[in-house]
């Protein structure tokens, strides 16, 4: 598929930015919201996934297969990319893995699914052994180029939507291994007049190795991750992220919260605005339900009078109603 043909088959779609009347006056200043959370695999995933598979082919056109190593998100973009590009996809999950999750795949045709692993690093070094052997396409959840690509998109979507005179005061994004936030990062790399808008990177205590990376001064492997928001489920973070930390190319400021937090912020966050989304979302919402925001505001981390805020709503499957 040339450049052309794949911009104008983009297997995401663009999202809504959108403001939040509750959210903005609790907090005092302008909060908006980037719903990816709507996307048809239920995450911001299939932006760097979709890029990913499309851009692979490219490069590798006999191809068997895309093979996926995922805790939900991933994987099911990784299913719905490979629906629309006629090619069968291998995911290998964790045992961790929710059964109503691992019952979304079953809705993809083509999909099959491999259970490997108390964890996800396990799984994705049985799904790398496996791509191998049956000349497959590695599609790894985060730490590709093709996926930070892809996760620019939002950017690019944002800057359209907020237009031109408009420069945000801060965007707000969950971290995991830090796929998104590379994304976003390729985004303002492309903008000068974007340079000095905090990321405020949003993780949950028992899955936050790169807060600890960041203290520490180098890359923390977690042992486990006892946190709720298994998505967010990477034991250390991507090296190019922990490489680009070390320059002032961009400002990223590191934030913790519990899973308590976490999960309030989606309960509250369903009351407010009718979406339900995974703990791991619910790492961001926190900034703003949490009065994180308000707190780097007040210490002049952030001016959240030069513009919105606008938190990146991940959305995520790893959730569901009890009724």
């Amino acid at each position: 598929m040339s450049a052309e043909k794949r911009q104008e088959k983009k297997l995401h779609i663009v999202t809504p930015l959108v403001r939040s009347n509750q959210l903005s006056l609790k907090n005092g200043f302008e909060v908006m919201l980037k719903l990816d959370n709507i996307q048809i695999p239920g995450s911001f995933k299939i932006r760097g996934v979709g890029n990913m598979c499309q851009r692979s082919l490219e490069d590798n056109p006999s191809a068997s297969c895309f093979v996926c190593s995922s805790g939900g998100n991933a994987g099911l973009a990784a299913c719905y990319a490979g629906l629309q590009l006629n090619k069968p996809v291998h995911v290998f999950l964790p045992t961790s893995t929710p059964q109503f999750v691992i019952d979304q795949y079953k809705l993809y045709s083509g999909a099959t699914l491999h259970v490997h692993g108390s964890v996800w690093n396990e799984a994705n070094e049985k799904a790398i052994e496996y791509s191998q052997e049956v000349n497959g396409i590695m599609v790894p959840p985060y730490d590709h180029p093709y996926l930070w690509e892809g996760h620019s998109s939002m950017i690019d979507e944002i800057e359209s939507e907020l237009g031109p005179d408009t420069v945000p005061s801060c965007i707000v994004v969950s971290v995991g291994g830090g796929g998104l936030l590379l994304g976003m990062m390729e985004g303002i790399l492309k903008r000068p007049s974007w340079k000095n808008v905090p990321l405020v990177a949003m993780e949950t205590v028992g899955a936050d190795c790169l807060n600890l990376s960041i203290k520490a001064g180098k890359s923390v492997r977690l042992t486990t991750i006892s946190s709720v928001a298994k998505s967010l489920g990477a034991l250390e973070p991507c090296p190019e992220l922990l490489r680009r930390l070390k320059d002032d190319t961009y400002v990223v400021l590191s934030e913790v919260v519990s899973d308590e937090q976490a999960v309030n912020a989606c309960k509250q966050f369903m009351l407010d605005h009718r979406m339900l989304v995974e703990p791991a979302c619910g790492a961001a919402l926190s900034a703003v339900y949490e009065d994180i925001i308000k707190r780097l505001s007040t210490e002049g981390k952030i001016d959240t009078s030069n513009g919105p805020a606008v938190i990146v709503v991940c959305g995520g499957v790893g959730v569901q109603m009890l009724l």
